[in-house]
């Protein structure tokens, strides 16, 4: 069980390296971009189990990660999901 410090730095740390990815991305393989927004899924599924819902909350908005986007990470993530089985 991860804690609010913990899953706010790993979001923190993962969000800041999928923006260097899309701004180099001419340098980059897709693959990794893509590979970077599953991890982040696999983070909201983690913060969902972990967190209670005013920590959840308070997660995304201090990430600055919208519902919407939310929502795409963890699409992400299960596309990766149902891939491998």
């Amino acid at each position: 069980m991860k804690t609010f410090a913990q899953l706010e730095a790993m979001f923190a740390q993962d969000l800041l390296e999928l923006k260097g990815l899309e701004e180099s991305w001419w340098l980059i393989p897709n693959t990794k971009h893509s590979l970077k927004e599953q991890q982040l899924g696999r983070h909201c599924y983690e913060a969902e189990e972990d967190l209670s819902l005013p920590d959840l909350r308070a997660l995304k908005m201090s990430l600055g990660i919208d519902e919407s986007k939310w929502k795409a990470y963890k699409a992400k993530f299960i596309e990766r999901a149902s891939r491998e089985y």
